[in-house]
């Protein structure tokens, strides 16, 4: 029997939708009316017609439905009487289809001059683009990728915009690019200048516009790179006035922080020696550490279209993040205990002498950046290195560790989403978990683990994810790491 390939697979999910809304008390037909330039871009489309008064119950009716076949809505695009929903999941090469809801009022009446401006502002307050920013050092395939999601935007933008470092309004052509002779101090603090009046001015003079018009801006490189390689921009003092400039700086929707181990860095940049990859691996995930904005670090060690792969699913995971919280979806991760957030806000503010007690007081060290929709039922006994990197909707039980290797004081793990961490459990060194893994109780972590795992023990992968992403892929990584063969007793 033949496997449904993607459109197939995609008709199905779309009857299923057609069906879920029958079931369920809004008032609606389905109409066979073509759907507007809007979701040009997406395939698999439906037109329907629905009462004004149940269509407040439309987004959670969705939410739900997508929550049971495992899928996000994405994007909410309205204007005037019209409502475009878009759905997304992961294909069997673990990309993202997408397919579009179109919604229509019954008898809705044209808007007035007054509800016409309102749609427009609250487009420019909310816009439905989304600023992207790739940082990494060279060699990481940061630019490579770049190049890749602007040349073609995913099925909810409209157009892609792709940047170098800066919008490029003041000074579009460098004087001499191919000098690395450092700056004096005024030629540094006019140079500073000139990049928080370029990114001000090109932010809401292109990019904002762009974003409104729903574009995805993608930015190879950002302003927060100076601090992380001031050398490559001929700034050698002053680093102070860069760090108190960055909050003037408009920040991006997403992140993504191009990770790659020094040896592989080494291999395709030859100029780089091994002290100044470490320095760079480290700096860059310092960078963000304290930032708010969301972060998500890609695996550049994989082929390229596998980082593309995993870029473009963490762009549809923030455009979900986004519409949920502008649609007020309720949050469907776990609630932790009060104890937890009080232990998680003195943690995240540092507040002095009273944040230094708490932590006394619970046992817990943590001083990474965490996502709002981390799991701590216990949080007792937690310690969690500062360079460790945890993904979203991620577990953590009581006595667990997240650090370094005495090799490596300054890598730490990266953990991705839906993992599970068992008490006690450790998690050392230059790893990564994949995405829902599940590390049991006081086992001992030290190498990769792919997507979907279960280790206990020492290392030892007991079970695996039975879908893979290639044909051969999971099993691959699975194969790299065989159970250490037991040690036969001493005669």
């Amino acid at each position: 029997m033949q496997e449904p390939n993607a459109s197939d697979a995609g008709t199905v999910r779309l009857a299923a939708l057609l069906r879920h809304l029958q079931s369920e008390p809004i008032e609606h037909v389905v109409s066979e009316e073509l759907t507007d330039e809007a979701c040009s871009g997406v395939e698999l489309t439906a037109t329907i017609v629905v009462a004004s008064e149940t269509l407040p119950l439309l987004p959670p009716v969705l939410n739900e439905f997508c929550r049971r076949h495992e899928m996000q809505l994405v994007h909410h695009w309205c204007r005037g009487s019209d409502e475009l929903f878009l759905l997304s999941w992961l294909n069997e090469r673990q990309r993202p289809d997408f397919m579009a809801l179109h919604v229509k009022r019954h008898a809705a009446k044209q808007g007035s001059w007054w509800q016409r401006k309102r749609d427009q502002w609250r487009r420019w307050r909310e816009p439905s683009g989304l600023l992207i920013a790739c940082i990494g050092p060279d060699g990481s395939g940061r630019s490579n990728v770049a190049e890749h999601l602007g040349a073609q935007p995913l099925a909810p933008f409209l157009a892609a915009h792709r940047m170098e470092l800066r919008p490029h309004i003041v000074r579009p052509v460098p004087v001499d690019p191919e000098s690395r002779v450092p700056r004096g101090r005024l030629g540094t603090m006019a140079k500073l200048m000139m990049f928080v009046a370029d990114y001000w001015l090109g932010y809401w003079w292109q990019i904002r516009p762009k974003l409104v018009a729903s574009t995805m801006v993608v930015s190879n490189r950002y302003f927060d790179d100076i601090l992380v390689d001031p050398g490559y921009y001929r700034i050698d003092r002053l680093r102070r006035l860069a760090r108190w400039l960055l909050p003037w700086i408009p920040r991006p929707g997403l992140w993504l922080v191009f990770d790659v181990p020094c040896e592989v860095l080494q291999t395709r940049t030859r100029e780089v020696a091994a002290a100044e990859a470490a320095r760079l691996r480290s700096e860059y995930r310092k960078v963000l550490r304290r930032r708010r904005e969301d972060v998500v670090v890609l695996d550049a060690e994989q082929p390229i279209d596998e980082v593309c792969a995993e870029a473009e699913r963490a762009i549809v995971a923030q455009l979900a993040s986004r519409t949920a919280r502008r649609l007020g979806l309720p949050d469907t991760s776990k609630d932790n205990p009060t104890s937890t957030d009080v232990l998680l806000f003195f943690c995240r503010r540092h507040v002095p002498v009273l944040s230094k007690l708490i932590r006394v007081l619970f046992n817990s060290d943590i001083h990474c950046r965490l996502p709002g929709d981390v799991h701590m039922p216990h949080p007792y006994g937690i310690v969690l290195h500062r360079q460790a990197v945890i993904g979203h909707r991620v577990t953590i039980m009581q006595q667990v560790m997240i650090g370094s290797r005495d090799g490596d004081p300054n890598i730490a793990p990266v953990i991705g989403d839906d993992v599970t961490i068992g008490a006690g459990a450790r998690v050392l060194g230059d790893v990564r978990i994949g995405k829902g893994a599940t590390i049991g109780a006081n086992a001992v972590v030290t190498r990769d683990i792919p997507p979907g795992a279960t280790v206990v023990g020492a290392d030892r992968i007991v079970a695996t994810s039975r879908n893979s992403a290639t044909p051969g892929g999971e099993a691959a990584k699975v194969a790299k790491f065989p159970r250490p063969p037991r040690q036969k007793p001493a005669a």
